[in-house]
Order: structure tokens, then C-alpha cells, then sequence
């Protein structure tokens, strides 16, 4: 693998979950902006959110963003609005290859609601998730593989991201 791979999607496609197993395949490192923002401030996303506003964890997810650009080989859970910045979505696509993972609203809806427990601020809305959806479909259109992850163990979805396969997928 000469680049990285990017994996973006609504909050619940399974970036998260996926990142770590394809990395293990490939033997390189697997990283979540995310896990990095929260370790790096020494907050929950929701503190962040409290604290500094959505403007704020922006700020900080740029400079996740930034620094999961600069390793030569990783598999990167990006935030779901990570790709919403110009200068994120050119840096990311500068340093590999952007795959998205999508599932209808009500799946990821279900998803989150029986996830870990942890507190999405952006999600709080009635309407949220198909929100993101239309705000953030543009950049996500433009990956080079999208994967319906609805049906889909993590097992199941993992060959499909690597990189000769998503060149195989790519040129069909």
C-alpha cells in the first residue's frame, strides 16, 4: 500500500469499526480523527462541543485531519464532517484513497442508538442525520469506492477496501 485510505460516512457506517481490521490486514497503522481530537484535548467530543462550540472541535478535527495525512500508510476512520473543509477534503484526497461507507438513515439511526453510549452533539436534532446527509453528500460522492455497509459484517466489508481490490472495483 503506497498511500492511505480514508474512510468517511455518516456518523455509524462503521469507520470506526472498520479502520482498525483493514489496517491489521494490511500490517500498517489505523488512526480515527475522532479518538485523536478527543486524546489530544484531553475531552469528550461533547465537552469539546460545551466548551468550545462547533467551531472549536472544527479547529481541532482540521488539525487531526492534517496530522492523519502526514503518516505514508494508515487506514483513517475520518469524523463524519471531517471532508466538510476545503483544505481537509484536497489534503485527504492528496494522500490516498477515499472510500465511503454509507447505510440508510434508519440503519445508522439504529446503530447509534444501541451504540457505545457516547454522546454525538451533532446528532441531537430531529432531522440530523439526513441533514449531514444532504450537507455532506458532495464530498462523500466523490470517493472512488462507496460501500452499503447495512447488511455487511465488518469481516464482510474489509476485503473490499483493499487497495487492489478498490483499483479492481474502480476500473469495473
Amino acid at each position: 500500500m503506497r498511500d492511505s485510505i480514508f474512510l468517511c460516512g455518516l456518523s455509524g457506517s462503521g469507520k470506526s469499526t472498520l479502520a482498525p481490521l483493514v489496517a491489521r490486514i494490511l500490517g500498517c497503522k489505523a488512526l480515527d480523527t475522532d479518538a485523536m481530537i478527543v486524546a489530544e484535548a484531553g475531552m469528550t467530543i461533547a465537552e469539546i462541543f460545551a466548551r468550545e462550540g462547533e467551531a472549536g472541535f472544527r479547529e481541532r478535527e482540521a488539525r487531526a485531519v492534517k496530522q492523519a495525512c502526514a503518516y505514508p500508510r494508515a487506514v483513517v476512520a475520518l469524523g463524519g464532517g471531517a471532508l466538510e473543509r476545503d483544505d481537509s477534503f484536497e489534503a485527504v484526497s492528496a494522500a490516498g484513497t477515499l472510500v465511503f461507507l454509507d447505510a440508510p438513515d434508519g440503519v445508522l439511526a439504529s446503530r447509534l442508538e444501541r451504540g457505545n453510549g457516547a454522546i454525538r452533539p451533532m446528532l441531537a436534532q430531529p432531522g440530523a442525520l439526513e441533514s449531514m446527509r444532504e450537507r455532506r453528500m458532495a464530498r462523500f460522492a466523490r470517493a472512488v469506492l462507496r460501500i452499503d455497509t447495512s447488511t455487511l459484517t465488518p469481516e464482510e466489508i474489509a476485503p473490499h477496501v483493499i487497495p487492489s481490490e478498490v483499483e479492481r472495483l474502480r476500473q469495473s
